[in-house]
């Protein structure tokens, strides 16, 4: 079995120092909402970042701007949904105010529709993703297909979560296909094959995230090899070498936990 523990042990020691430093709630709660999709218990959330994110709550339901409210909104949704409905309907009716002209989201209201925004925006929150902007998303990543690996599986976990079936009805499997050609023979994954940059664990782990939507439409061997990837790039201390550190761990974690959950990585 994959020994997860080393790297569960240093994100909750990162969010814990990231919150005594008073850093952006929103690097907090994004890495404590993937480490309790990753089976973390909400008792091990210190109760100050809980305090600290409904403080910083504005009157308009949203915190600082979009990602700040839908991963935060998301953070309290995992912790009780019942305890904090109230918080977690407002965060979701400011999310609703932020969709921009074309009709999906960016960083804020003025900014183009991204991807990476709307793709995660739709995965944690399904009931944002309605036909209409799904159909959206579907011509979004299809005016960018085959440009980077992150998008493509930002792309497919949203069209998953929302159950939603392309209206080209081969442009899931074109994607996947397309994703399978862009790993390296190191078993990881970079913004594509060719780019100058090593392979990294951001890239590697959503990669891994969009396939395990099609798990059955994805060789075993590709998924190994990506989940051996990110064996091997660990630190000792269970983190990977990355700019933004707790944001690259806290998705290896993620990653690695549904990978073992699907039995793909049983080793390491």
């Amino acid at each position: 079995m994959i020994n997860l523990l080393p790297t569960v042990m240093s994100l909750r020691k990162m969010i814990a120092e990231m919150n005594r430093k008073n850093l952006d709630i929103k690097r907090i709660t994004k890495t404590a909402s993937l480490l309790l999709l990753s089976g973390l218990s909400q008792n091990s959330i210190p109760t100050d970042i809980i305090q600290r994110c409904l403080a910083e709550q504005r009157e308009d339901g949203g915190w600082i701007a979009v990602l700040d409210t839908m991963w935060n909104t998301c953070f309290l949704k995992l912790l009780d949904p019942r305890k904090y409905e109230e918080n977690i309907r407002q965060g979701l009716t400011y999310l609703h105010t932020q969709v921009n002209d074309h009709g999906l989201w960016g960083r804020s209201l003025r900014d183009i529709s991204r991807i990476p925004v709307t793709g995660i925006m739709f995965y944690l929150f399904p009931i944002l993703a309605d036909k209409s902007r799904l159909q959206l998303l579907e011509e979004l990543w299809q005016s960018e297909k085959n440009s980077l690996t992150y998008k493509a599986a930002y792309t497919l976990m949203a069209f998953k979560a929302a159950r939603y079936q392309p209206r080209d009805k081969n442009l899931v499997s074109d994607t996947l296909q397309w994703l399978i050609e862009n790993q390296r023979e190191d078993g990881g994954f970079s913004p594509w094959k060719t780019h100058p940059v090593p392979s990294d664990v951001y890239c590697t782990s959503l990669t891994v995230l969009g396939f395990l939507q099609y798990p059955g439409s994805v060789p075993t061997g590709v998924l190994e090899k990506s989940g051996r990837w990110l064996l091997d790039h660990r630190l000792p201390n269970g983190i990977w070498p990355y700019h933004e550190i707790e944001d690259g761990a806290s998705w290896g974690l993620y990653a690695l936990t549904r990978l073992t959950q699907q039995g793909i990585t049983s080793h390491g």
